[in-house]
């Protein structure tokens, strides 16, 4: 990359190439080869440079031989705020190389504080005392192990010739669990658990009574006494009438014989898994049906909710 000043703007640039290869005249090595523009451009650079020099050198900023740029602590120009007017620039041949750019390091101005000297030791035979010394661990570790008394083996037995052993221990050999101060009584959890149950019978038995209570203490009937004397009045309960008993059970049988066609209509290969839970749901509701009309034919008297 160069730089070329163009001084006259009526130039023509059919001819640029044999005039430059005219004015260069005969060619040189590739290694001494010389451009004029380059070094013009060079020159004008070298120049700006060193005239700028001055005015950085009223900036904190100080240049040493081996390129750094060390940044002082000194305070800048107040009236050069932004900066140079015309910024210096390198030349062609400056670029694109290793270590080149700008190398910046704070400049160490600290300074250690002067200590007050130390007071002077007292003479040799003032009676001063012997330095402590930091204590010797080693031998200290040493008495610490001589005197530590050493930790049994655990028991073990053998039960085989070629020396085969086992820990005592958990073994069921030696009466362990019995010097246990809980030995042969009823754990705490099972107590818990008897004194929940008992407090739910009560419960329960406070309910049957008031239940006892509310039915006039009738607990059992039969079809006998229900037909001489007639169901017993429980409030908030009507019993089924027995129009509705037999539209109940019409009902049901309409939905039995039904799902009875539906299972008997099932393919006898049953090959999928939505065949075997369909099979399986309506044995189910089968069986749940023949349950009700059972209930219903064979109770005398249903007391149905009127809330």
């Amino acid at each position: 990359m160069s730089l070329v000043y163009i001084t006259h703007h009526d130039e023509n640039i059919v001819g640029c190439e044999h005039d430059f290869e005219k004015a260069q005249g005969p060619k040189e090595s590739i290694f001494v080869y010389k451009n004029p523009v380059v070094e013009r451009a060079a020159n004008y650079a070298r120049k700006l440079r060193e005239r700028l020099t001055e005015e950085d050198k009223k900036l904190s900023v100080i240049l040493q031989a081996d390129g750094t740029r060390v940044l002082t602590e000194a305070k800048k120009s107040a009236h050069r705020t932004m900066g140079c007017a015309h910024t210096p620039i390198d030349p062609p041949c400056a670029y694109l190389r290793k270590s080149q750019g700008i190398k910046w390091r704070r400049e160490n101005t600290h300074k250690c504080p002067k200590m007050p000297p130390m007071p002077p030791l007292p003479p040799a035979g003032s009676g001063r005392k012997k330095p402590t010394m930091v204590p010797n661990f080693i031998k200290r570790n040493r008495m610490c192990a001589g005197q530590t008394i050493p930790c049994p083996p655990p028991p073990r037995y053998i039960d085989t010739p070629v020396g085969a052993r086992h820990d005592l221990l958990n073994s069921g050999l030696v009466p362990q669990f019995i010097c246990r101060k809980d030995f042969g009584k009823v754990p705490i959890y099972l107590k818990k658990t008897k004194r929940m149950l008992a407090d739910m019978n009560a419960v329960c038995a406070k309910e049957q009574a008031r239940l006892l209570e509310l039915c006039r203490g009738i607990k059992g009937f039969t079809r006998a006494s229900v037909q001489s004397s007639g169901p017993p009045q429980v409030p908030g309960m009507r019993v089924m009438e027995q129009a509705e008993r037999n539209e109940i059970l019409e009902g049901l049988r309409l939905s039995l014989t039904e799902m009875t066609k539906q299972y008997q209509s099932m393919s006898l290969l049953i090959d999928s898994i939505a065949k075997r839970q369909r099979k399986s749901k309506l044995e189910s509701d089968l069986r749940q049906v023949e349950q009700d009309i059972l209930l219903i034919d064979t109770t005398p008297i249903i007391y149905v909710s009127e809330y």
